[in-house]
């Protein structure tokens, strides 16, 4: 029977402006020790798809909303030929995730319409291990425990209640400013040895987030102007919901909290940035202060103006409200955390990486056995803050290998 599924909250949002310059794809890729057999790939991704059918779908228009309509078949993979996260769903008839391979790797992009980091992360590991199971010969188990309901649940809907609790943050952001390219984004994959950080993070007594966090932050400290040390730098940081919440979903599910720091003068050193950024997570990483949000989020969806008026009237509103939270936060960070396998299944895959589109600038981390890959998108021709962040593990005699895309 033909299938058709009801966006989540964050999926409403994005449905409305992934016609915008920069709409939000994630990208994951895999690099293998063989070449990829692009058959087996393509039946690698059939198979995927009998687990998660519910990833298999169209953006189609409503009246007052977009859904997901079921697709009549599989999308072909394709040898990779894009720019990296390269815009999904331009038409009705396209997909809301690609597969692309070059020689040993295997890229998914996919449409933050349809998922969020923990979801999207699921699929992937899902397909990748389907590929070398059916490649190698190997007998590995890759049945889901959770139902197509479970896996479909609009956990943002099921977990909200009504409430007046949230604060705003009222202080002015620093936005990092410089030249842009025109339509282009450059990605970077910045690759360190794991145990090496944690060793690090763990001298300051902090965890791998917090430390990161810290020394992006500390990466601004020589390139504010005197006028910037009334403002403060904010890092938007995605937390899953499912650690505190109930939910197999695969669709989005996913908070925010934001970690903010004020430079007073040039004096302060790394220890002072993560006491601060430590006393923050403590504070803001609660079940009841994350609900606060949601409950937010989900209000605006169910409000009954917003409910009745229809699509091309709520089209033009939800992107002036993208641009002004756009430039709400001065970059964000986000943490896939570490992405595993079945041990046969790892002993053919040399490293993980992760990527995200974005405006401005982006940092998304992810780790696969020893190597913590931090992939850093970026839209400014010259980017200092960059610069300094991979500067610092070279500084402390890091082995630092950067990858870099080409812009096109």
């Amino acid at each position: 029977m033909h299938k058709w599924y009801k966006l989540d909250n964050v999926g409403i949002f994005y449905s409305f402006t992934r016609n915008t310059k920069i709409p939000k794809v994630f990208r994951y890729s895999a690099i293998l020790k063989d070449n990829i057999d692009s058959s087996i790939l393509q039946e690698a991704l059939n198979e995927t798809l009998k687990t998660y059918p519910n990833f298999n779908v169209n953006l189609r228009k409503g009246f007052y909303w977009y859904y997901l309509d079921e697709a009549s078949k599989p999308p072909r993979i394709t040898k990779e030929n894009l720019p990296i996260c390269f815009k999904l769903s331009t038409n009705s008839d396209d997909y809301l995730y690609r597969v692309s391979y070059f020689n040993k790797k295997i890229n998914l992009e996919i449409s933050h319409i349809l998922s969020d980091g923990k979801g999207s992360i699921e699929f992937f590991k899902h397909l990748i291990t389907t590929y070398i199971s059916l490649k190698y010969n190997l007998n590995i188990e890759l049945n889901s425990m959770n139902s197509e309901l479970e896996k479909t649940e609009d956990s943002f809907n099921k977990y909200y209640h009504k409430s007046h609790h949230f604060k705003k943050d009222n202080y002015a952001v620093y936005l990092y400013k410089g030249k842009k390219y025109h339509h282009e984004t450059r990605f970077l994959e910045c690759h360190l040895d794991l145990n090496a950080v944690l060793d690090l993070a763990h001298k300051y007594d902090t965890t791998l987030t917090i430390f990161l966090v810290s020394v992006l932050i500390m990466s601004f400290k020589d390139e504010l102007k005197t006028a910037d040390y009334s403002k403060h730098i904010r890092i938007d940081i995605p937390v899953d919901l499912r650690t505190y919440f109930k939910s197999s979903t695969l669709m989005n599910f996913f908070g925010l909290i934001s970690i903010s720091y004020k430079f007073t003068n040039k004096e302060a050193s790394l220890e002072d940035i993560i006491s601060h950024v430590t006393t923050q997570f403590k504070e803001k990483l609660d079940a009841e202060k994350l609900s606060e949000r949601v409950n937010l989020m989900v209000s605006f969806e169910r409000n009954w103006l917003c409910r009745i008026l229809p699509i091309f009237i709520k089209e033009p509103v939800l992107n002036i409200i993208d641009k002004v939270t756009s430039n709400a936060s001065t970059t964000c960070l986000s943490n896939i955390g570490k992405v595993t396998f079945d041990f046969e299944v790892s002993s053919y895959i040399t490293s993980i990486s992760a990527l995200t589109s974005t405006n401005t600038f982006q940092f998304t981390i992810c780790s696969f056995q020893n190597d913590l890959c931090i992939g850093l998108s970026n839209r400014f021709l010259n980017n200092d803050i960059l610069k300094n962040f991979c500067r610092y593990f070279s500084h402390h005699n890091f082995n630092v290998t950067i990858d870099v895309s080409e812009v096109k």
